[in-house]
């Protein structure tokens, strides 16, 4: 069995966990430090309350009195039941002469008797009064003492009045009691608003972990930055929140930011009728300068129907047109039959100017010989190419150099039959540009007895392709498969380029020799075998 999964908390758990534990502790905190103030004042109120409980006691007249008298009729007893009937907080009270004997108690049964504790004295001692803890007949206590004075100022005894430490704790435990409830309430509230507060915060990042979110961030960024495609996204008020390299480039607007309103980077824009229709405009054009661009304008909608922003994206179908026709060799096809289209016309204008000026003979003499002329070329290359986008591709570049008076020579060691199966739209690519090359060169330069020459083989091993033209040369031959390099008038200087890129594809090697006034020729050299080996080259 595989090793069990180790669970990983999302970030609902997270926040759920991170807000109970601050409610918890929160809370926590707050009772019990509220308790403790509370226990506190607790005390605090116990000790005045025994403390002027005595002092009121002390001052009677039946007290005084009686200790004055020394001798106890029991109307202190009485006094004292009376007393503590009416006080709460009061468990026990001891009224006493200056030897301990008691005059007055909580129990009855024990007036008369001697007070046990030996707190008492600083009362009787220092007449002072104050508040100590100390054992007694009914347990442990919080009490106070006070001496009680005659009309002339001596003291003739004492007065106790405490509470039971058992009433305390239980008061202490009835305050913990209710800490640990206003804790589990406080817990229990926490919990239920954290759980329905981490459901929104999921809900609202489309059930995304904070992970995920900062993974799809950065490939997103990667993404638009790789893509050719120029894209803008804004928000509900029309302001810029993202924009990538390419939409700067095909606008013009190298300085452009997010933050900046649309309609001051690109004004003919109509992504804000998006924002106020809800409405898609697809395959929008827009005419940018020399550049034909076409957009695509859709609205961003929120789960609940909303319409937060919108995103634009645009691209070049000028160039889109153009490298599609040049990558597929389309253009090279089509070219290569209006050429034999546009030879057969001339063909037939002659034939017919002989026909109607009565020259029949010379009309029959000259289909022969163009008959002859086609049929030797059409046999020639289809003898010795054998894949027919290829050899259709030449025979109608012959027919093209023969307009252009331009003498097409297929070599005879040619034996083509694609036998490591090129993808036959590279191959035309590759072919068809470097003819068109050699054509445009010779059509523009002033020599005589212009030729070009075709050498394409397969047979023994690598594909080789040779093309060589007498024309004028090539004056700076480093640069000519850089993108956009051009020696020619209205040329964009990617026929080249193009033709290195195919043969890269296939791991080969181009090279070209060339000579000043002398001529030119490209040699390509391809091994599928190598490619299947090692792979396509990065």
């Amino acid at each position: 069995m595989g090793e069990k999964k180790r669970w990983k908390p999302g970030l609902a758990q997270k926040i759920a966990a991170l807000v109970i534990a601050l409610i918890v502790a929160s809370v926590s905190v707050s009772v019990w430090v509220s308790g403790q103030w509370y226990i506190d004042r607790m005390y605090e109120n116990i000790e005045q309350n025994a403390l002027n409980v005595v002092k009121i006691t002390a001052k009677s007249p039946i007290i005084i009195s009686a200790l004055e008298r020394e001798r106890d009729d029991g109307s202190v007893q009485l006094f004292v039941e009376e007393i503590q009937d009416q006080l709460e907080q009061v468990d026990i009270m001891v009224v006493a002469d200056n030897d301990g004997l008691r005059y007055g108690h909580t129990k009855a049964d024990r007036v008369g008797l001697m007070f046990s504790a030996e707190d008492h004295h600083d009362s009787l001692d220092m007449g002072t009064t104050y508040v100590s803890i100390g054992p007694g007949t009914l347990g442990e206590s919080l009490r106070a003492f006070t001496p009680v004075l005659s009309n002339a100022g001596d003291i003739l005894g004492f007065v106790m009045a405490g509470t039971l430490l058992d009433s305390i704790e239980q008061a202490k435990a009835h305050i913990a009691g209710m800490i640990a409830l206003f804790i589990l309430l406080g817990g229990g509230v926490g919990t239920a608003g954290a759980i329905l507060m981490a459901r929104y915060i999921k809900r609202s990042l489309l059930g995304y972990e904070p992970e995920g979110i900062a993974r799809l961030y950065l490939e997103n960024r990667s993404i638009l930055s790789a893509i050719h495609e120029g894209v803008i996204a804004i928000n509900q008020q029309g302001d810029i929140t993202l924009i990538n390299d390419a939409a700067r480039r095909c606008l013009n607007i190298s300085d452009a930011r997010e933050g900046q309103p649309l309609k001051e980077v690109f004004p003919l824009s109509r992504l804000d009728e998006v924002l106020k229709s809800g409405e898609a405009m697809l395959d929008v054009p827009y005419a940018l300068g020399d550049v034909i661009a076409v957009s695509n304008n859709v609205p961003i909608v929120s789960s609940d129907g909303s319409i937060m922003g919108g995103v634009c994206t645009f691209r070049d179908q000028t160039e889109v047109n153009r490298l599609a026709q040049q990558v597929t060799g389309v253009q090279k096809i089509v070219d290569a039959l209006r050429a034999s289209t546009h030879e057969f016309k001339n063909k037939l204008h002659v034939i017919l100017g002989l026909m109607e000026t009565g020259r029949v003979d010379q009309a029959k003499a000259y289909i022969g010989s163009t008959s002859d002329a086609m049929q030797i070329c059409v046999t020639q290359t289809l003898n010795h190419v054998f894949e027919p986008t290829i050899s259709a591709l030449l025979i109608g570049k012959s027919q093209r150099a023969r307009e252009l008076d331009i003498e097409w020579i297929l070599r005879d060691e040619t034996n083509f039959s694609n036998l490591r199966e090129f993808d036959a739209n590279s191959l035309v690519v590759i072919t068809g540009n470097l003819i068109d090359n050699a054509m445009e060169a010779l059509d523009s330069f002033d020599g005589e007895h212009k030729k070009i020459e075709i050498y394409i083989n397969d047979e023994d091993g690598p594909m080789t392709l040779t093309v060589s033209d007498n024309g004028p040369g090539i004056a700076d031959a480093g640069r000519i498969f850089q993108k956009g390099y051009t020696t020619k008038t209205g040329s964009r200087g990617y026929g080249l380029f193009l033709v290195k890129e195919q043969v890269d594809k296939y791991a080969g090697n181009i090279a070209v020799v060339t000579e000043p006034g002398e001529g030119t020729r490209f040699e390509v050299h391809m091994d599928r075998a190598r490619i299947d080996r090692e792979g396509t080259p990065r």
